[in-house]
């Protein structure tokens, strides 16, 4: 219920600001127009719709309500919802904007009919702030044999796609961490090795894998190298007291080199011949890079890699967006409104803040007038630390 009253709360601060009307055709977007993020939502909403419909004619009412929450929560607000911000920040009126608010104007009103059998009060609030009306007077959004079906239209590729670039997301984010990157210090470049072509999506892809750039690579080779491993039970049948100098010299060995001259017949170490039973091939990584590769039966094997080498310019940002979250959290406990605007005070200690990054975080938290490291730190100001840097913070 939070969640959901949440979105309806974002939707309606910002049709608020824009004015927005959902009964003005001039401004209507087509949803054939739209961006694939707002067509898959509406198909999302749409099965589950469907989903929801046939749990009540099975009389399973708890399934119908865990369907329903688990769109609300996970495929609207923290997917659509979230993704979509940016595009609502923006002051000027744009056909983007407006498909944005028609996408969630549509999805709240069908959310808000398909709750209010099990949920009479919530949805009924949402409903007549939406529509002017009761959503108890309202169709059933399914359709029956004497209403006609109102759901948006389904997309079954895109629902499967916008599937991959989730998993791949998750994936992404498991790599960070297996690497000890945290995941607001962005990558250069980011890689999708197979699979379909997502590249309606790499805009949100590499938001959410925090990369510069994210790019399509066919060849999951170039970002990989050899490593050849010792088979001690042949080799040791083969070199016996010899075994640790065979060991140590293989280990120095060039794998591609070696690996050649083992497939040609002609490879030697301390006299004694090396063939395929002597070591096991693996491939990983070559430095400075990190993977994930998953396997479905809809899109085969896909891999992506990130870029994990660090410099200036990218701890720099890393550290802008830490910043930002902090001020934000900030403003959330001061309880300020969307479009106010903040007098912001900031001292980094132990590192350099870009200006072009400096200048995103006026930006981004709102602030009307801004200094950096200028001046005494204020009593009760807050601060916190990330990788090693001291950062304090006012707000007024």
């Amino acid at each position: 219920f939070l969640t959901l009253w949440n979105v309806y709360r974002f939707h309606a601060d910002y049709a608020a600001m824009d004015q927005f009307d959902p009964e003005d055709k001039s401004g209507f977007v087509a949803i054939s127009e739209r961006r694939p993020l707002d067509r898959w939502v509406l198909s999302k909403a749409s099965a589950m719709a469907e989903a929801y419909h046939q749990h009540f004619e099975d009389w399973d009412f708890h399934k119908a309500g865990r369907e329903l929450e688990d769109f609300v929560v996970n495929d609207l607000s923290n997917w659509y919802v979230r993704r979509s911000r940016r595009r609502l920040w923006s002051e000027s009126d744009s056909e983007d904007k407006r498909a944005c608010q028609h996408t969630l104007h549509e999805v709240l009103l069908l959310v808000s009919r398909l709750m209010a059998p099990v949920s009479p009060f919530m949805p009924d609030v949402i409903h007549r702030a939406l529509a002017g009306s009761s959503v108890h007077l309202a169709d059933w959004p399914v359709g029956s044999e004497i209403v006609e079906s109102t759901l948006p239209p389904r997309d079954y590729s895109l629902e499967q796609h916008m599937e991959l670039v989730r998993t791949l997301a998750e994936s992404g984010r498991r790599v960070r961490v297996e690497n000890n990157r945290r995941q607001r210090l962005p990558c250069r470049c980011g890689w999708i090795v197979g699979g379909p072509d997502l590249s309606d999506f790499h805009d949100i892809l590499a938001e959410e894998l925090n990369v510069e750039c994210l790019l399509t690579e066919n060849n999951l080779d170039a970002f990989q190298r050899i490593v050849l491993e010792p088979n001690r039970k042949s080799l040791g049948a083969k070199c016996r007291s010899d075994l640790p100098a065979v060991l140590t010299e293989l280990g120095a060995a060039d794998p591609d080199s070696i690996l050649l001259e083992i497939e040609a017949g002609i490879a030697a170490i301390e006299g004694y011949s090396i063939t395929m039973d002597d070591i096991e091939i693996r491939r990983t990584e070559k430095e400075g890079y990190a993977a994930a590769t998953l396997s479905g039966d809809d899109f085969g094997d896909v891999s992506l890699v990130l870029d994990m080498d660090l410099n200036e310019e990218l701890m720099s940002r890393g550290l802008a967006r830490d910043v930002i979250r902090r001020i934000q959290s900030k403003r959330k406990d001061l309880d300020l409104e969307v479009e106010e605007g903040i007098s912001l005070s900031v001292w980094i200690d132990g590192a350099a803040l870009a200006d072009e990054d400096w200048t995103h975080v006026q930006s981004e938290t709102r602030a009307s007038t801004a200094s950096l490291n200028e001046g005494d730190v204020p009593s009760g100001a807050d601060s916190f630390e990330v990788d090693g840097t001291k950062v304090t913070f006012a707000v007024d």
